[in-house]
């Protein structure tokens, strides 16, 4: 049966990481395409500090590996696949096959020992990645690199072109023109732009413009901590939408508080939000909306909003809610400004399912979602409300349970 298109998943393995294929067919099943290994090595069930397995613990409990988004991407022509290896601080691309399968090209040494996430744009490539801190608590390293991909998926490091960022990166993209890249911090809650130098691909030495995220002290909001964030070209602009989980008060504590969060039993969050930013064409980046919940009130909503992804017109936003296995919608204004729309467009009442990374389908009709401590795909439907519903899903065997992390369609 014809493939309308694939999806790639990571799988962190220790031993050696791999990616994992998945096809939609015209009937619109999915079937497994295989596993293919990258080369490099995983972190296995444990987040990227290395503190040990705990089910009990948001961080410690290594269904949310790398805290990041972009982990697995591909190059604009739909020619490479990239994926991270953090556990050994290497990258690598494959090529994809005329039958879906994926040929390792190379492998190549990031920036750091964590690598994260992977943004492109034409034949540049770069890599967010954190460093060797043993805890996750300030002070923190992390960097950006970049290479250049040919045509055989070869990776040749830019001179130069290595950016210290003296924090822990989450996840970073291109602008859709390519002149700016945008990389946001996990602790620190800032997102940083850089001007990309289209003569030798470096990006400048320092940001051209950073913000923080929005925090209400005044009101008792909690820190933000960014996670993934979504592009979208409006009126000139880009704008820049990013998650935001409340799980540090404003100590930096987690609130200990059993029994209100089914998939960590001893302790509980605000609700979630998304803000939007806008960069104009000199690099400023200045808030548009800030702090938008993913449900009514700061207590009782959504919670772990950890990854989004805008539809291909740039109006609407689904915003992956982790721990509370649902998906928000949010209305996307042609100035940026974001409302907000379902609360759950989608929602599994069981709140077990951990809700990853997602990505759209080429055509904009359906919703791939990654269950992170479950080992699989679901598939929803996109309905013209923007709601969900679900088709399909798909588990298999070289998927591990815990500590998959990436989505990426072709």
């Amino acid at each position: 049966m014809e493939i309308i298109e694939s999806i790639y998943v990571a799988t962190n393995k220790v031993e050696s990481n791999s990616v994992v294929g998945f096809a939609r067919q015209a009937d619109n099943s999915l079937i497994p395409l295989g596993e293919f290994k990258s080369g490099g090595k995983g972190t296995g069930k444990i987040e990227i500090f290395d503190w040990g397995y705990d089910e009990t613990h948001p961080l410690k409990d290594g269904i949310d590996p790398l805290i990041s988004a972009y982990g697995v991407f591909k190059t604009p022509d739909n020619k490479f696949i990239l994926v991270v290896n953090a556990g050994d601080g290497t990258i690598s691309s494959f090529k994809l096959m005329p039958d879906r399968t994926l040929l390792l090209s190379d492998t190549k040494p990031a920036g750091d020992i964590h690598p994260l996430s992977i943004a492109t744009h034409n034949n540049l490539v770069y890599v967010a990645s954190a460093g060797s801190q043993e805890m996750p608590t300030p002070p923190f390293t992390g960097n950006l690199m970049g290479y250049t991909i040919n045509d055989e998926g070869q990776l040749s490091p830019i001179e130069n072109s290595k950016r210290e960022l003296m924090a822990r990166p989450s996840c970073l993209a291109f602008t859709p023109n390519g002149k700016f890249l945008v990389v946001n911090e996990l602790v620190t809650g800032l997102v940083k732009v850089y001007s990309v130098n289209s003569s030798d691909g470096t990006i400048s030495k320092s940001p051209t413009s950073s913000i923080p995220c929005p925090h209400d002290t005044e009101n008792d909001r909690w820190l933000a901590i960014p996670v993934g964030f979504d592009i979208v070209e409006k009126n000139n602009k880009s704008i820049v939408l990013v998650s935001e989980a409340r799980f540090l008060n404003n100590n930096g504590t987690f609130r200990e508080e059993a029994n209100k969060v089914p998939q960590s039993p001893l302790y509980s969050w605000q609700t979630g939000s998304t803000s939007s930013f806008a960069i104009d064409e000199k690099g400023n980046i200045n808030l548009i909306s800030g702090d938008i919940y993913t449900g009514k009130e700061k207590e009782g909503g959504q919670i772990a909003n950890c990854w989004v992804e805008a539809s291909y017109g740039g109006e609407v936003l689904w915003a992956a809610n982790a721990l509370s296995s649902s998906i928000s919608t949010y209305k996307i204004k042609d100035n940026g400004e974001i409302t907000l729309i379902n609360e759950t467009a989608f929602k599994d009442n069981s709140e077990l399912l951990f809700f990853g990374d997602l990505m759209l389908s080429k055509n904009g009709s359906y919703i791939y979602q990654l269950i992170g401590n479950k080992g699989g795909l679901i598939m929803f439907e996109v309905e013209d409300n923007a709601n969900l519903v679900k088709k399909e899903e798909i588990y298999v065997d070289e998927l591990p349970e815990i500590g998959s992390y990436g989505v990426i369609v072709v």
